[in-house]
């Protein structure tokens, strides 16, 4: 496993945030290993910064329905014997599958339960991507499309320029501030909108994207944390791995079997889970008993009403 720990830090300091990057499918890494190490080590933080599939996999596993949402979408990916239907085209349907499925997945697995338990729980602060105000549909899409393909070719930094160097600018949202699963589930797919796979969607009136657009992994979201755990979606090598006073970055220990677009295979959507359970079990073996127990201060639980 690759992981990079803070320059320093007090001893025994306990994560009081945790941020989930973004990386579509390949962010069940995040979620296995988050099943192994989180209750070895009594993570509980005060606060998680996510974007795109990360806010995805930070819900579930708060509200306690990782496993509800890895079947699930385990099963649709099943059914889906391809990424792209280009005949759909002549139908006027959507040739790609991935947004449906994806909210499918949310949808069925966000109940008003769910959404009483992340009331009660850390607060999650969902990044969105926000075009200049000239941009518009067709320029957002532009726009977007350059952004993302310069970081994913010219950057090697995890927090490069290029998102804000085409105009974009990032807005927060937090989960609490959602009333209803339905609100949920809209908002991780703004945070997760890529076209053509995800469309362009709208948010108050003006175009959003992927949050991953300004930052992929946001840790901006968690300005006040003392001691922030960062978990990754792709295979660093521990020297491209930033080292930071107060943030640890965890990396997959190798290159993740699923591509995050990949919505064909429940085997490599296993296998990237499994991935996480183990680098989670090691990380929780070599930092067993290094944190004080620590009791995060939860907001008042919002009365709901649960079916």
């Amino acid at each position: 496993m690759s992981f990079a720990p803070p320059t320093e830090r007090p001893p025994h300091e306990p994560f009081d945030a945790v941020v989930f990057s973004g990386g579509g499918c390949r962010c069940f890494w995040q979620a296995g290993f988050w099943t192994e190490a989180a209750p070895v080590l009594d993570l509980q933080p005060d606060v998680i910064g996510a974007v795109s599939a990360g806010s995805a996999m930070a819900c579930a596993l708060m509200a306690g329905r990782m496993h509800e949402a890895l079947e699930v979408f385990k099963d649709a990916a099943r059914r889906n014997p391809s990424n792209s239907y280009p005949w759909n085209a002549l139908r006027g349907q959507p040739v790609f599958p991935q947004e449906q499925l994806y909210r499918e997945t949310i949808r069925t697995t966000t109940d008003e339960e769910a959404m009483a338990q992340l009331y009660a729980g850390p607060e999650i602060r969902v990044l969105l991507g926000r075009p200049p105000e000239w941009a518009g549909h067709y320029g957002t899409l532009a726009l977007g499309t350059v952004a993302m393909y310069a970081k994913r070719w010219l950057e090697r930094d995890l927090h490069g320029p290029w998102g804000m160097r085409a105009g974009f600018h990032s807005e927060s949202v937090a989960v609490h501030e959602c009333d209803s699963p339905e609100e949920l589930e809209d908002l991780i797919l703004q945070s997760s909108c890529i076209p053509p796979a995800i469309p362009l969607y709208w948010r108050q009136g003006r175009p959003v994207v992927d949050g991953g657009v300004v930052d992929g992994v946001p840790v901006e979201l968690v300005p006040e944390s003392r001691a922030t755990l960062v978990l990754l979606s792709s295979h660093r090598p521990a020297e491209r791995i930033p080292r930071v006073d107060g943030r640890t970055y965890v990396a997959p220990s190798e290159e993740v079997p699923i591509d995050k677009w990949d919505y064909t295979s429940p085997e490599r959507v296993q296998a990237t889970f499994d991935l996480g359970r183990r680098d989670g079990a090691r990380f929780a073996r070599e930092h067993a008993g290094r944190f004080e127990p620590r009791k995060a201060e939860r907001p008042e639980a919002r009365d709901i009403a649960v079916a």
